[in-house]
């Protein structure tokens, strides 16, 4: 890298700081910084100037490098669209895991990588079955995860009794099928491909004339799903968005992928974040995140790195990762994989380090 600070140039991906409560940064604008990403005087004589902005909390936050953000001086995942090609292994990142030990999933299904990140392939075995209702915990406290519960739920012909994630957020994706959920009393017709949202307080139940594959997602404490038989709580009226399809036209480009947030703030859900992405026949860089996510392989097949371990993934498995632990998705695919991702805290999927 270059001594004289006008060929300096950062790197194309964020920065993990540590923010103390109530001091002051100067956050680089202009790339010239060598103390990136702060500002360390060398924009003199430039155009440029520092944004001086003041921490209000302490915190591990991803400050913006490549000085794209539209949210400044916070990372928002533009630095993604700066190449043709989302960041993808490099061959040295490659060689250094061809010793990555093959993980095997065991008699739960589930393969044990590093970290406590995993790969699940749910067996229809360990359900629970309450009525129409088949369910399944595939993350949960004994998973060591600390905010992401995660069921997997079946739903045939009928409707179900009413169902709780007490004083949480929960969070719906639909795989497949269709019919109304009625979060207490209000009824939304839903399809696949789609999330609603249902607020801390308010039981749910799903209606349906087919079979339906649902996903409920439960933060920011973890909790196990309960089943009643009446309803005693009433729809909260001030937030009456909560169902959000997906739509290509919406989508957000990244590079050669796509994403498109599902359930998040525009529906008024502070504490997670639903989203559907599209992965190219490709390999990502090692990466982390400073949320707890867990992901849904929709379709297409591949493998999912974390350093010394690997392990298959394909249709239908779910993936586990705590907040840092480094990850690499491949999809080895030649049609490309779609996913379903949830994350706590929430954010942007694209934003990493």
């Amino acid at each position: 890298m270059s001594d004289n600070p006008v060929d300096y140039v950062v790197e194309n991906k964020p920065c993990l700081v540590s923010l103390e409560e109530g001091k002051k940064y100067a956050w680089c604008t202009c790339k010239l910084s060598k103390s990136q990403p702060f500002c360390d005087g060398a924009h003199k004589g430039t155009e440029h100037r520092p944004l001086v902005f003041k921490a209000e909390k302490t915190e591990d936050v991803l400050l913006c490098a490549c000085k794209a953000t539209n949210s400044g001086p916070y990372c928002d995942g533009a630095h993604n669209n700066l190449e043709d090609v989302y960041a993808e292994a490099t061959p040295e990142e490659v060689e250094s895991m061809k010793g990555s030990i093959s993980i095997e999933q065991d008699q739960n299904g589930k393969a044990l990588l590093e970290g406590g990140a995993y790969v699940m392939t749910p067996n229809n075995e360990n359900d629970t079955v309450v009525g129409n209702l088949r369910y399944q915990p595939v993350i949960a406290k004994e998973d060591d995860a600390t905010k992401l519960s995660l069921h997997r739920l079946h739903v045939s012909t009928g409707t179900t009794s009413w169902l709780e994630y007490e004083n949480v957020d929960t969070v719906l994706y639909f795989v497949s099928g269709s019919g109304k959920i009625d979060i207490a009393g209000c009824e939304f017709d839903v399809n696949k491909e789609a999330g609603i949202y249902v607020r801390p307080g308010e039981k749910f139940r799903v209606i349906t004339k087919e079979d339906m594959v649902i996903y409920a997602t439960a933060c920011p404490l973890l909790t196990d799903l309960t089943v009643t038989d009446e309803n005693n709580s009433v729809f909260q009226n001030d937030y009456p968005e909560r169902y959000v399809a997906f739509d290509m036209a919406t989508a957000n480009v990244m590079a050669n992928r796509f994403y498109q947030e599902l359930v998040d703030k525009k529906v008024d859900s502070n504490e997670v974040t639903q989203f559907i992405g599209q992965v190219p026949k490709s390999r990502a860089a090692m990466h982390r995140h400073l949320y707890e996510e867990a992901i849904v392989i929709l379709t297409g097949e591949g493998k999912m790195w974390t350093g010394t371990k690997v392990a298959d993934v394909k249709t239908g498995d779910v993936l586990f990762l705590p907040h840092r632990q480094g990850h690499s998705l491949e999809c080895t695919d030649e049609d490309g994989m779609l996913l379903m991702g949830v994350f706590y805290p929430s954010g942007s999927p694209a934003i990493n380090y």
